[in-house]
């Protein structure tokens, strides 16, 4: 049997078929988790904001129309989110509690991943703390484009689509990013 797509489980949803509502939620809760991390910085942060994606997207199932992509539409609600968070960070950071990972701190390992060896895990945790650092350093919409090509794995046109621009824009602003990126983690190797 085929699984049914994102599109459709949304569509379900929306005519009231909570079980259609988990199988997203299944799907889609770790890549959520994982996108807002790596725009906030802050696991805490992340799970509240994908939470409160999850929330609005079942309250506006009803009225979803598969126009794009389910990705696409997913992406750009968690963007948004992410996009006010940041911004209500900058305004009230005292009053977040929010806490970006400190100095050798990983990020928790996804599930399921095994690594051979203590020595290979520390290095692997030490890489993505220093990744991680360098992408978060990113200006917004830098961190935001890199988040979803380099680690969600979006194509270039579901990049466009989510951020409401065109492809070349789209190009330029990856090449940028990752120019930048390079730049901060020659800079944060050098420490």
């Amino acid at each position: 049997m085929v699984p049914a797509s994102d599109e459709a489980l949304l569509q379900r949803a929306g005519g009231g078929d909570s079980e259609a509502f988990e199988q997203l939620l299944d799907r889609w809760e770790a890549p959520a988790k994982r996108y807002a991390f790596r725009v906030l910085g802050d696991w805490q942060a992340a799970e509240d904001v994908a939470q409160e994606a999850f929330l609005r997207l079942h309250r506006c199932a009803g009225e979803y129309r598969p126009t794009a992509r389910f990705s696409t539409f997913f992406y750009t609600v968690l963007g948004n989110l992410c996009r006010d968070r940041i911004r209500h960070l900058r305004r009230r950071p005292a009053e977040t509690g929010a806490r970006p990972l400190g100095e050798g701190e990983a990020e928790p390992a996804d599930p399921g991943v095994s690594v051979p060896g203590p020595e290979d895990a520390l290095l692997a945790a030490e890489e993505r703390a220093l990744v991680g650092e360098a992408v978060r350093g990113l200006p917004s919409h830098l961190m935001q484009v890199i988040a979803l090509r380099e680690f969600e794995g979006l194509k270039y046109r579901e990049i466009a689509e989510t951020l409401g621009c065109d492809i070349n824009e789209v190009k330029v602003l990856i090449h940028r990013g990752r120019k930048a990126l390079a730049a901060r983690l020659r800079r944060l190797l050098r420490k």
